[in-house]
């Protein structure tokens, strides 16, 4: 079996083994390894059963006379030797008018999804999409054979797009399940309605993905914190931002680099120090270095994150009565409503 099929097959079985054990969407969110704030990349090697390599990438600037999916495409073909496992790309970063709009087997999606193929990688594409009569700003997932996996259809097109045609998605924005893990998708607008980032952590969502046309650093860095998933934001123009589920910055591009790059390990913790600090002395005490403990002395936060390719974060939160932060939070609202009455 070569390296990309040994590679798939124990993605597979990790994604079904972490659903048996009801560890996606049960609050149990991802990390990162290294902070990756100059762009180093730690060596290829498995530390966790469920560690990914994102990219988000750049136009840097968005060009009418250029052929921006030509130019995506290269970028892409340039670091392809980091063999991302998803790639997110910005906001309607082809063409950003309505008349660019065309259906899902068009020329864009076609293109990318010959890449994704060839690759191995899952490719998030936004671009306008004219379905069933309609123009929609749609966010493509495209599988690692380049199949069409998913779609998002922009909640809250701006005033102008609407203006211009664009039907507003569904109020619910979809989570979709990866052979790693379970995503969500916003745009651009979408990012000043909290109520729909918080719908995508309630379904499970541990990395949130934001095309857009404008990067923004402070509310990214806010959703990620407040609602413990991974955010990655890819803006049409520098930087792109990668955080972490306590709304650390992992990764950006910039000048010299119009893309960013981040391994997100998804066998991790986020918990309040509360009942815990006897917990993960034994922890240490147990696991060594199989697990990565980091507190947070200011926030009374801590992360637990697994650092070996054969220890699932369940089987410690099983073992030792781990509480993530979301499900503490839950608990505290129904204990405190009884002394309501």
């Amino acid at each position: 079996m070569n390296e990309n099929k040994s590679s798939i097959s124990r993605r597979k079985f990790v994604r079904n083994t972490a659903i048996g054990t009801g560890l996606i969407g049960a609050g149990i969110a991802s990390a990162a390894g290294p902070g990756n704030l100059n762009n180093s990349y730690p060596s290829e090697g498995i530390c966790s059963p469920r560690e990914i390599l994102v990219q988000t990438v750049s136009n840097q600037k968005f060009d009418i006379k250029r052929d921006n999916v030509k130019f995506i495409l290269d970028r892409l073909e340039s670091t392809s030797s980091y063999k991302p496992d998803i790639i997110c790309i910005p906001e309607a970063f082809a063409n950003t008018s309505k008349s660019g709009a065309e259906p899902l087997s068009g020329p864009i999606i076609n293109a990318f999804s010959n890449y994704a193929g060839k690759h191995n990688c899952y490719i998030i594409c936004t671009l306008y999409t004219k379905r069933n009569g309609r123009i929609y700003n749609t966010a493509v997932l495209l599988d690692r054979k380049g199949q069409i996996a998913g779609m998002y259809d922009k909640i809250r097109p701006t005033e102008g797009e609407c203006d211009n045609g664009v039907t507003p998605g569904e109020l619910k924005p979809p989570v979709f399940k990866t052979d790693f893990g379970t995503i969500g998708v916003q745009i651009c607008f979408d990012i000043n309605w909290p109520e729909q980032w918080k719908m995508l952590k309630d379904q499970g969502a541990e990395i949130i993905f934001w095309p857009s046309a404008y990067p923004q650093r402070t509310m990214l860095a806010t959703y990620a914190s407040l609602y413990k998933y991974y955010v990655v934001g890819c803006s049409r123009i520098d930087p792109c931002y990668v955080y972490d589920m306590t709304g650390e910055l992992l990764a950006k591009s910039g000048r010299y680099e119009g893309w960013a790059f981040a391994y997100l390990n998804l066998e991790k913790i986020f918990c309040e120090i509360d009942f815990h600090v006897e917990k993960i002395r034994e922890i240490r005490k147990k696991y060594g270095r199989k697990v990565e403990v980091n507190y947070f002395h200011d926030n009374d936060w801590v992360t637990i994150e697994s650092r070996s390719p054969d220890l699932f974060i369940q089987q410690i939160v099983d073992e030792f009565g781990l509480i993530s932060h979301p499900d503490y939070i839950k608990r505290a609202e129904k204990y405190m409503d009884k002394f309501r009455k």
